[in-house]
């Protein structure tokens, strides 16, 4: 009984898809009637150049992600091998992204760096005006540059170790580059420099205060100082008295 109830049903099944079948082709019919063979090989030829266009765009589009590939692994290598540091900060003043000399300049690997608050290896005495700084950057939407002494990783100040840092907002206003400059050894120049002008400066100050006394009697002197109108022959000793008198 239940074998007579599955065959009847099967029966049926094959029924409502030979009916099914019978109306799509007569669908089809209706809205593509028949081609002849010059339509029907227009139609392949058509299909062929579309389909070799497609190639053909699809060897642009390939060509164009390799350009864009080349482009973007040749900004990667400027950026990561920059002499510069460059850091992208988020408005709370938290690391974006960095170069591997930015993270040199901190002493920290790159990927430890991510995340951090970058105001937490300025120095002490640095941060307040860094703060301002970095505030000025967001509000000023253009280029700003101070210079702040580093910490290291061990929170030691790094003496040697100046920065100079230039920063600019993206339009979006929600992040910030910063690129940071080592002027470590122009500021040492510089120093040395001041240095060695303030000697010269105290020692013709020296020069300008000494008397050169010039024995013109044997109980006669005459004191002789920079500022003196005495010629130089007799501040040598070949002149006359005649000729200081004169």
């Amino acid at each position: 009984m239940r074998i007579d109830k599955n065959e009847k049903l099967l029966t049926a099944t094959a029924e409502l898809r030979r009916q099914a079948e019978e109306r799509l082709q007569v669908k089809t019919a209706e809205l593509h009637p028949p081609r002849t063979k010059v339509e029907t090989q227009r139609l392949v030829h058509e299909l062929e150049v579309h389909q070799i266009e497609l190639e053909m765009q699809n060897a642009e589009l390939q060509q164009a992600r390799d350009e864009v590939e080349s482009a973007l692994e040749r900004y990667t290598d400027l950026y990561d091998f920059a002499p510069v540091g460059y850091f992208s900060l988020d408005r709370n003043g938290n690391i974006s992204s960095v170069n591997l000399n930015g993270a040199r300049l901190l002493g920290i690997e790159r990927a430890s760096l991510i995340g951090r608050r970058f105001g937490q290896f300025i120095l002490d005495k640095h941060r307040p005006e860094f703060i301002t700084f970095f505030d000025t950057v967001f509000t000023s939407q253009v280029n700003e540059a101070c210079e702040v002494s580093l910490l290291n990783k061990e929170n030691l100040p790094i003496i040697v170790q100046i920065v100079l840092i230039e920063a600019l907002a993206d339009p979006s206003g929600q992040e910030c580059r910063l690129a940071l400059i080592d002027i470590t050894a122009r500021r040492i120049a510089e120093d040395a420099l001041r240095e060695s002008e303030e000697r010269l400066y105290r020692l013709a100050e020296m020069v300008d205060s000494l008397a050169i006394t010039l024995t013109v009697h044997p109980y006669t002197a005459i004191p002789y100082s920079r500022s003196s109108t005495v010629e130089q022959d007799v501040i040598i000793g070949t002149g006359t008295a005649d000729s200081l008198e004169g």
